[in-house]
């Protein structure tokens, strides 16, 4: 016996139910020539996706499912973008992906195919909002203005963490006054992973001199020209007090010996200043030069992560 037409088309209907390429099929309907060439070459690659989703090549399942997409954006195409996004571990992608499916209004007429696929994208989504874990990254001190990135995107840093996709991650600490830290985390899936961030502050680099510097060797400078200043002022008056005692004039008395012995006194208070602001600054000089790290980069590794910093 053969089976009656009827019980055909039933089960043709399963077959068509049963597969999400075929169900792509209904891609609209309406439309000229032009559209009805996309929506046929958005079926082709549809079917090609497919293949290569079932063989695991997710990449190339993606390429062709996002061209179907381009030219036919409905949500028998979406989901299968959002599904293999989710397979190639793009899961934040893939939610938000599914989200905006789901939540799309349907319109009047249209293939059933469309509301299966909302239904599939509402059923992704719940299952990638167990899915996508959590990075929470503690900064320590917390600087104002300190700036969070995760793999060279900015992220606002809060006390629940934030969503992001399972693997290896680089997360950069960047504050003012601080060294830059970088560190390499994994986050597995499901789990909420912390990751504490000590910051260094940075070190006064050479040339940077302290007020201490700055301040000795000002003085320094300032003691020798006036210890040269009036010594050569105080040679000039004892010669002069010399000659005039030898010629026994006026110009020798006892006002004017007192005059060249005050030069005398301001040049040697000019000449110890200058040493003792000399002693000052070399010694801040050589305070700071002890404290300047040498060029140096360190790693530091454990549990889920790898840190390096780097001075010079």
């Amino acid at each position: 016996m053969h089976p009656r037409p009827r019980t055909l088309m039933m089960l043709a209907s399963l077959v068509v139910a049963a597969s999400p390429a075929l169900a792509a099929q209904d891609l609209g309907a309406g439309g000229g020539e032009a559209e009805e060439k996309a929506r046929t070459e958005a079926r082709e690659l549809v079917y090609t996706g497919d293949e290569l989703f079932a063989q695991k090549k997710y990449a190339e399942a993606l390429r062709a499912y996002q061209r179907a997409e381009q030219l036919v954006s409905v949500p028998t195409t979406s989901i299968e973008v959002a599904k293999t996004l989710a397979a190639i571990g793009r899961l934040s992608e893939a939610r938000d992906l599914a989200a905006t499916i789901a939540a799309s209004p349907p319109t009047p007429g249209e293939p059933w195919p469309f509301n299966q696929a909302r239904r599939r994208a509402d059923a992704l989504r719940s299952e990638l909002d167990e899915r996508i874990p959590r990075l929470k990254v503690t900064i320590k001190p917390s600087p104002p203005g300190a700036r969070l990135k995760v793999d060279g995107q900015v992220v606002k840093a809060s006390l629940d963490g934030a969503s992001i996709d399972p693997g290896n991650h680089w997360v950069e600490v960047e504050a003012d006054g601080y060294v830059a830290e970088r560190q390499r985390v994994y986050v597995p899936e499901k789990e909420t992973t912390t990751l504490d961030v000590a910051l260094t502050p940075v070190p006064t680099r050479p040339g940077s001199a302290t007020p201490w510097i700055i301040g000795g060797f000002v003085a320094s400078g300032a003691g020798l020209a006036l210890g040269l200043g009036t010594g050569a002022a105080y040679l000039s008056a004892r010669g002069d007090l010399a000659e005039a005692c030898r010629q026994r004039t006026a110009s020798c008395s006892e006002d004017a010996r007192s005059g060249a012995n005050t030069l005398g006194w301001v040049s040697n208070v000019g000449f110890g200043l200058a040493i003792a602001g000399a002693a000052v600054g070399g010694i801040a000089l050589g305070l700071e030069s002890s404290r300047e790290p040498a060029s140096n980069v360190t790693w530091a590794v454990g549990p889920g992560y790898i840190s390096v910093r780097g001075t010079l």
